[in-house]
């Protein structure tokens, strides 16, 4: 039983993607499986009662309802290979003519061709939709009122013979069958409503169930967000504070220096030693060490002309011990006689930041498989002033190449950095030089960043 539920399973499954498409299909293999069976039970019926009457039968001839059954079985296979509404439409169509036929021929008053006329419209509904149905019922109403008129006008002639013949059981059966085919239509359109409306209310919840825990993961996402966001406030924070008091410490060091400085030179002219020259040389390098890292924290919005082969030399010797370190040797392709026009102190901060980058790039490669050098070229090309900062250093993946630029977006460890250096970079190249800078780089190779920006009417 449960092999025979199968292969009837496997005849009737329908195999249209869309789910509306997929119920009237497994509907009308029903409806043509149905009709194939019928029709194969009447052709073997009509060949019995042939075979046994002989020449005295007068029945509808087996070899036709045979040949019928075979369009069935035809449309059927003709369905199954993806033609499901061209074969609705023909069987519906086959289904119509007859009725028609049935009318003119025996007249308007036929009973069973009425009940088929009802059959014929909630096929037509199931199968091809409501819009359909209604075009069937206009085409009804076309031929029924102008056929029932003339019929009655005596305009045209029928057949009204089989009103003399009294009902018997074979119109019971038919009328009945007739009732019972509008039945079962019915209950495989409902059938197939109930299980789009199950598939629809199970979509619903699952739908729901998925946006309950979308919302979980939204709000956990938006408060681990929240959370590193404090986390970012908070570094900044410790870091503008770190520059305040950093800002009072280098004041308080630059008098007593300054004083040193003063004192050491009214010696030198007193004592020329090679010991005392190297103290004033010492403390100056002290001076200039205090004045770079005063103008890295220090926010002045100052236009004036300077001289950037010096502010590129002052970030240079601020990075020395740092570069030593690291044995990286920072080259600097002099241009003494270049001047920029804009805050000096904004250009100083575009080197550091460049230069830091540079030198960090190298933590990740070992020492002596390369070599370890930062390039540093500040010359005027086509008008523009363009400074470039190289290094052959770890460089950066291409993935991430689109994000350095970004508000706090770093590869460093928290503790090294914080992801804003570039983010600095760009917006004083953009919006204090008027200039664009961008970045090619390799990894493992190392990276090149360029600024350019115009030079002011001022400079000239």
């Amino acid at each position: 039983m449960y092999f025979l539920s199968k292969v009837i399973r496997s005849l009737v499954t329908p195999k249209s993607k869309n789910e509306d498409e997929a119920g009237r299909e497994y509907i009308l293999n029903i409806l043509l499986l149905c009709c194939f069976g019928v029709g194969l039970a009447a052709s073997s019926v009509n060949t019995f009662f042939a075979i046994i009457e002989g020449e005295a039968y007068d029945g509808v001839s087996p070899i036709l309802v045979f040949a019928v059954t075979l369009i069935f079985i035809a449309l059927y296979l003709l369905s199954r290979a993806g033609k499901p509404k061209f074969v609705a439409s023909i069987f519906l169509l086959a289904s119509v003519l007859p009725i028609y036929f049935t009318l003119y021929r025996w007249g308007f008053h036929v009973p069973q061709a009425l009940l088929l006329y009802g059959l014929s419209i909630v096929m037509t509904g199931v199968l091809l939709g409501s819009k359909a149905a209604f075009l069937l019922v206009i085409a009804h109403a076309l031929f029924l009122i102008p056929l029932s008129y003339l019929q009655g006008a005596k305009l045209i002639s029928y057949d009204v013979s089989w009103k003399e013949d009294l009902p018997g059981l074979s119109d019971g059966i038919a009328a009945t069958a007739t009732l019972g085919a509008i039945a079962v239509v019915s209950w495989l359109s409902n059938r197939e409503i109930e299980r789009s409306l199950k598939r629809a209310r199970w979509s619903e919840a699952a739908l729901k169930k998925e946006r309950d825990l979308l919302e979980v993961k939204v709000e956990e996402r938006t408060r681990e967000l929240k959370q590193a966001q404090l986390e970012k406030m908070l570094q900044l924070y410790r870091f503008a504070k770190f520059g305040r008091l950093a800002s009072g410490l280098f004041h308080d060091l630059a008098n007593p220096l300054t004083n040193v400085h003063l004192n050491l030179e009214r010696l030198s002219t007193q004592e020329t030693s090679s010991l005392l020259k190297r103290a004033l040389s010492g403390v100056k390098q002290m001076e200039n060490f205090v004045e770079a890292a005063r103008k890295q924290i220090q926010e002045q919005e100052i236009e004036t002309s300077f001289s950037a082969p010096d502010e590129i030399r002052q970030a240079i010797q601020m990075f020395a011990h740092r570069a030593k370190e690291e044995r990286v040797e920072i080259r600097f392709q002099r241009a003494d006689s270049l001047k920029i026009y804009g805050n000096p102190l904004k250009f100083y901060q575009l080197v550091t930041n460049l230069l830091s980058n540079a030198v960090d790039a190298y933590k990740k490669i070992e020492r002596d498989k390369r070599k370890r050098q930062v390039l540093i070229e500040l010359k005027k090309v086509n008008g523009k002033i363009r400074l470039t900062v190289q290094d052959w250093g770890c460089g950066i993946p291409k993935e991430q190449l689109g994000k350095i630029f970004d508000p706090f977006f770093t590869t460093k460890p928290i503790e090294k950095g914080i992801g804003i250096g570039l983010c600095i970079c760009k917006d004083t190249v953009e919006k204090d030089f008027g200039g664009r800078i961008k970045v090619k780089s390799r990894e493992g190779k190392g990276s090149t960043f360029t600024a350019e920006f115009p030079i002011k009417q001022s400079e000239r």
